[in-house]
């Protein structure tokens, strides 16, 4: 038999492949193709699979009788064969046994530049770059290279940036994200206006109004995020008046400064309720009743309904993780419907295996609630305990302390991405769709808000208008009309 096969093991996309090796022949590239889950690399030229001995078994059965199969590079130290250029990059994310160490940084960081409002995204990459970063890129649908401009252009998403920046962090290579939100022109002025204002000085005053501000804050146990926002935006407010003793500084000039300031170069609602909530907070904490002060009101926000899944992307996103700790992180998520900040602040004593509950300590408004839990979710947990052995919180990260927010989202994220599943959602969408299901299910909405440790009924009620339990049942018009 004069075909020949080889069959060898390559690190490739963060995984153990069995690369598949042969000179062209249709019929051999049409038995190959036919394997399930067979993929071709342009940048290796071959078929790969995924590293494991049932793949093993079927690609030797597929080819038994069509080629003669060399296994003997199955048993040498993986990654001998990869194209030159690959094999400098990964030489470099390996350590002595051959599996991917932490990157040492020898390249330049990949720079995303984000335009939200003609829906692209712009990645360059530095030279040099790895050739499977090119691999990469074009297996996203619609993506294109500008040999004049040097760029690769995307169609924008959420969940295309997200998947590609963790390709990269996996990778040890720095993304430097930028987003182009506003005019040109408006961002300059934004930035001429900040920069003039930034420059004035503070009077003693203000430096003893922000001191005080500091101390309500942390005695309050305000978060550390609502605490460095509200002594930013002070701050940038009191430089604003810096001739004006800040308890004098008058309603009129308030609300002069929201509009000039604010209202005029494009900020966002968001950001002007917070400077509002900030600037009350601290006419609040120096004595003065800010209900008669005639400060400016608090802008309209929409109120968007809640994005959910449906139970089917669940149970696809719950499955998609193959790390067990990934998937008891999801599990939980949903299950209870917790916050990020919720399900990182659970420590081993917070378990309370007898009566199936947890105990979640300091949740939003630093307050506590009980959650029931499954026993399917029970029996992930003993499993991962056994398994990874957390010491204080229930997940932690490398150095024991307790597991970031951040990691959170990127965990989700890549579910997202495996389930197939092309949402521009967050995480807090699997408490979403937790709520939401149990609405369906027929749960009353006052236990509802009991488990999602909501305060006022109200909040909870928005999730009556994305359950399909009465929608379901309504009959539409077009029902009784004579149409075809």
């Amino acid at each position: 038999m004069n075909k020949k096969v080889n069959l060898k093991r390559i690190y490739h996309r963060n995984a153990y492949r069995i690369c598949i090796f042969f000179s062209y022949d249709y019929e051999l590239v049409s038995v190959v193709k036919a394997i399930p889950g067979v993929k071709y690399s342009g940048t290796l030229s071959c078929f790969y699979i995924d590293d494991s001995e049932e793949n093993l078994k079927v690609i030797l059965k597929s080819l038994k009788g069509q080629a003669d199969i060399i296994i003997e590079y199955l048993t040498r130290q993986p990654r001998e064969d990869v194209n030159p250029v690959n094999q400098e990059f990964e030489n470099r994310n390996q350590t002595a046994n051959g599996a991917p160490s932490k990157y040492k940084k020898r390249y330049s960081s990949v720079q995303f530049r984000i335009d939200e409002r003609n829906g692209s995204l712009v990645v360059r990459l530095p030279v040099p770059y790895a050739s499977e970063w090119v691999d990469e890129l074009r297996s996203y649908h619609g993506s294109r290279y500008d040999c004049n401009r040097k760029e690769w252009l995307l169609p924008w998403s959420k969940l295309s940036v997200d998947s590609l920046a963790d390709y990269f962090s996996r990778a040890g290579v720095e993304v430097d994200v930028r987003k182009e939100l506003v005019d040109e022109s408006l961002r300059e002025e934004r930035k001429r206006i900040g920069d003039e204002v930034r420059k004035r000085s503070l009077g003693s005053k203000a430096l003893e109004g922000l001191e005080k501000m500091a101390v309500y804050l942390d005695k309050n146990r305000y978060s550390p995020r609502t605490r460095q926002a509200y002594l930013s935006m002070l701050e940038f407010f009191f430089r604003y008046f810096s001739d004006t003793d800040p308890l004098e500084i008058a309603s009129e000039d308030i609300s002069k400064f929201i509009y000039d300031f604010i209202i005029r170069n494009g900020y966002s609602a968001a950001y002007q309720n917070q400077m509002i909530s900030a600037i009350r907070t601290f006419y609040f904490n120096s004595g003065i009743d800010f209900l008669k002060l005639d400060l400016p009101g608090r802008p309209r926000r929409s109120r968007a309904l809640p994005k959910t899944f449906s139970k089917e992307e669940v149970s696809r996103i719950l499955n998609s993780p193959g790390n067990s700790k990934h998937k008891l992180l999801l599990w939980i998520i949903y299950s209870c419907g917790l916050r990020r900040s919720e399900v990182t602040n659970i420590r081993l004593t917070d378990l309370d295996r007898d009566r199936s509950l947890i105990h979640i300590r300091e949740g939003k408004g630093m307050v506590d609630r009980i959650v029931p839990v499954s026993d399917k979710v029970w029996h992930k947990v003993d499993e991962y305990i056994a398994s990874y052995r957390p010491v204080k919180y229930l997940f932690e990260g490398q150095s024991r302390g307790r597991y970031s927010s951040e990691s959170v989202y990127r965990v989700f994220k890549l579910a997202m991405q495996k389930a197939g599943i092309r949402k521009d959602v967050g995480v807090h969408s699997l408490r979403h769709s937790y709520a939401t299901h149990l609405h369906e299910s027929g749960l009353d909405i006052r236990y509802i808000q009991e488990l999602l440790g909501h305060k006022n009924t109200r909040t909870t009620e928005i999730y009556t208008h994305v359950s399909r339990r009465n929608l379901i049942l309504v009959r539409s018009p077009i029902e009784d009309l004579d149409v075809k």
